[in-house]
């Protein structure tokens, strides 16, 4: 029979850590904000990762950290086994699970034979339960970066209640890529630069807010002697061409820059990012920009943008918002709502104004 998983302290010390991190930039950046929260108050402790590719660099850019890489679509059992090996010859203390609700990375963690297995668990008993030597359980309602501290204090009990996420480290060649990016896009413009992430990726496009409230917001804010910086993907082209076609300011493309250290490092330069809610909200939250979230299908009450200046638009009163419960994997394909999107319709360029003016640093905006 497998342990039943409890939240005893760990009394002996804790030196090796496995962090098990698939799937979702946005929960990346956070577990990437925990472990450097944990290495900054304990030195002694290292960090190795098991990642997938879209993981990969949220979780090791900056650093020399080992990680081995899985494709839980594509690899198979083989690689799977040759992983187990690999890590059960590093001799970890401890190995913990930031996946919410998948059993693959669970078993895996008990496979491992790591003596102490930490993750997080359902509020109602289920499989996952006893899988873990030591666990969390997930409160829904509770913001999720509220969950990761209380794993950290399972590894650290004296880390503080009351933390913000933190920077991911650019390296030196990754600041001197965007001196040079910037200096050739900006030239010797000096107004605010302002970043709008158009999009929400591939899946739940319920989630957008409309371009042409983007094209709004840009525009009002024109008379600032502003320049619109534009992130996103692949996903994100055709929007970006729709903004670019009706906006008559100038906007500046940053997609597909290769590598999310570029964007990083290119954020810590904007004054402002607007932004539904993505990994790029969270990735300039923790980067100290200042931040507005835009929320409707999902709650703020989870996934607030956390940072030292970052904050979020959530004026719906629609009776079927939040539709997205992202602790239980609930995220319907298609919008239930008699106009799709309606929740996030409901969202007004005053408001997105004034919860910016909450934020930004200097009086540019006021």
């Amino acid at each position: 029979m497998l342990p039943v998983s409890d939240r005893k302290p760990i009394e002996k010390p804790i030196r090796r850590i496995l962090i098990i991190k698939f799937g979702g930039m946005g929960e990346a950046i956070l577990a990437r904000s925990l472990v450097e929260h944990l290495r900054s108050r304990n030195p002694a402790m290292t960090f190795d990762f098991l990642v997938e590719v879209r993981t990969l660099e949220a979780m090791t850019c900056g650093s020399q950290a080992y990680a081995l890489v899985y494709h839980p679509r594509t690899d198979g059992a083989t690689r799977a086994i040759a992983i187990l090996r690999e890590i059960r010859s590093r001799h970890y203390d401890a190995i913990v699970d930031f996946e919410q609700c998948s059993l693959l990375t669970a078993s895996f963690a008990w496979a491992t034979s790591i003596p102490i297995r930490i993750g997080f668990v359902p509020a109602e008993p289920g499989p996952r339960n006893r899988f873990f030597t030591h666990s969390v359980p997930l409160q829904e309602g509770e913001s999720m970066w509220s969950c990761f501290l209380q794993i950290g204090r399972l590894l650290e009990p004296s880390l503080p209640g009351k933390l913000l996420t933190v920077p991911l480290p650019c390296s030196s060649d990754a600041k001197v890529w965007c001196d040079q990016w910037w200096s050739t896009k900006f030239g010797d413009h000096t107004g605010p630069v302002v970043a709008l992430h158009l999009g929400v990726g591939p899946s739940a496009q319920y989630r957008s807010w409309p371009v042409e409230r983007f094209t709004e917001l840009a525009t009002r804010l024109l008379p600032k002697n502003i320049t619109v910086l534009l992130t996103g993907g692949i996903c994100e082209q055709p929007l970006i061409s729709a903004f670019r076609n009706s906006f008559r300011g100038k906007a500046v493309e940053a997609s597909d820059l290769g590598t999310l250290e570029y964007t990083a490092a290119l954020l810590q330069r904007c004054d402002l990012l607007v932004s539904a809610d993505t990994g790029i909200m969270h990735l300039a939250a923790a980067m100290a920009v200042p931040t507005v979230g835009l929320f409707g299908p999902n709650t703020p009450k989870c996934w607030a943008p956390i940072g030292p200046f970052a904050t979020y638009v959530y004026p719906t009163r629609q009776p079927c918002s939040p539709c997205i419960n992202s602790y239980r994997r609930q995220i319907p394909q298609s919008c239930t709502a008699s106009v799709e999107g309606v929740c996030m319709r409901d969202i007004s360029v005053e408001d997105v104004l004034k919860a910016a003016r909450t934020v930004i640093q200097g009086d540019w905006l006021a």
